[in-house]
């Protein structure tokens, strides 16, 4: 079954980065207040929709949508994680609060879980670049296979050549000695109808 969480996770990260722009920006001057604003409604509705993704794998079996029992919990703790950044990040818009104020003590947390995912998108991509590995290696080894096969294919097809060869050298040496014979016999059968003729020639003389 299909899993949009990282889809969504790497969403959200990303406006959060914007939202915090934003804060900055609001704390130095108000200037930004409408786009935070903004941010953080869109916030909220990705949260909602991305915990209801999380409560989906975990009602319906995890195994079901190859999640890990770990990988879980750590989505879930992404969850809460995120929606705490988004109520500071609220308590600022609303109460215009200054930078020391607005600085929770989760954002360290956020960072960890942003090197987190991260590492778990290398080791996927790990698990990825090993697969195909093994792919390419089952493929060399079934060529090297053929390629051996075709090999002593080749070989064989060479001996029955030479086998072939050697026959056809044979019968044509046979049939230049029957040649030879044929001829030496052709020329006796010449010899003999000559001294005929020459017997018949002085007969009809004699006779004449």
């Amino acid at each position: 079954m299909r899993d949009s969480y990282e889809g969504l996770a790497q969403d959200i990260q990303s406006s959060f980065h914007a939202a915090r722009t934003l804060r900055d920006a609001f704390q130095r001057d108000g200037s930004t207040r409408a786009e935070l604003s903004e941010v953080l409604a869109t916030l909220r509705q990705d949260l909602a929709e991305l915990r209801q993704t999380v409560h989906v794998v975990e009602q319906g079996g995890a195994s079901r949508f190859g999640v890990s029992p770990a990988e879980l919990e750590r989505r879930k703790a992404f969850v809460q994680t995120s929606e705490r950044e988004l109520s500071r990040l609220e308590h600022v818009l609303h109460t215009g609060a200054g930078a020391s104020d607005a600085r929770p003590t989760t954002s360290l947390a956020w960072e960890q879980e942003q090197q987190q995912l991260l590492l778990a998108n290398q080791d996927r991509a790990l698990n990825q670049i090993g697969s195909s590995l093994t792919t390419l290696r089952s493929q060399a080894e079934l060529i090297g296979t053929e390629a051996d096969e075709h090999a002593v294919m080749l070989h064989d097809l060479d001996t029955d050549v030479d086998r072939a060869q050697t026959q056809l050298q044979a019968a044509v040496k046979r049939m230049d000695r029957f040649l030879v014979h044929a001829d030496a016999r052709l020329n006796g059968w010449c010899v003999w109808i000559l001294i005929a003729l020459l017997f018949l020639l002085l007969l009809a003389v004699l006779l004449l």
